[in-house]
């Protein structure tokens, strides 16, 4: 896919403003998912000054990841509870989340935008699966932005759906 093929895709992207209604529901999914994102790296921290609640958070974590301790990013505390590649989509998502909260916009992103931002991370993955050596673990956090970003994007699109028909019921006068 050639750059302007890229901007046409992108040009292509449907814009709106969200309603105040719409903007709450963002804030309490955005807020919710800060949370998550947080816990990620937080609990790695509780770990080590030897609270079981790290460990307890670590497990409530296991259905989203696989949590491999080689592919978990670290700071020095102990892996996150998540690999990086998973690290990468969630913070991308909650960066697209905030993006609808803080701006008010509704971005409804293209098919051919979602994949071009999905091949580096399949790219990735296909690499891993097949056994040959696959990128380290902060340029696989990396790579994940994008498509989780997209992903926020139509998540917070979707929240706009929902939110706008939900609503009193009609009067029937």
């Amino acid at each position: 896919m050639t750059f302007s093929q890229i901007a046409a895709h992108v040009q292509s992207t449907t814009v709106n403003r969200f309603d105040a209604q719409t903007r709450t529901w963002l804030f309490v999914v955005a807020a919710l998912a800060a949370v998550f994102c947080c816990g990620i790296v937080v609990a790695p921290m509780i770990e080590q000054h030897g609270s079981p609640a790290g460990s307890l958070l670590r497990m409530a974590y296991s259905p989203a990841c696989h949590q491999m301790p080689e592919r978990c990013l670290d700071l020095g505390f102990g892996p996150w509870t998540v690999c990086a590649r998973c690290a990468g989509l969630y913070a991308g998502g909650l960066a697209g989340l905030l993006l609808g909260v803080l701006t008010g916009l509704r971005i409804r992103p293209s098919f051919g935008l979602i994949v071009v931002a999905l091949i580096p991370t399949v790219v990735d993955f296909i690499l891993a699966f097949t056994g040959l050596p696959s990128l380290p673990n902060w340029p696989r956090f990396l790579i994940a932005l994008a498509p989780g970003f997209l992903v926020g994007l139509l998540l917070t699109d979707a929240i706009a759906d929902i939110t706008s028909s939900v609503g009193p019921p009609a009067s029937s006068e």
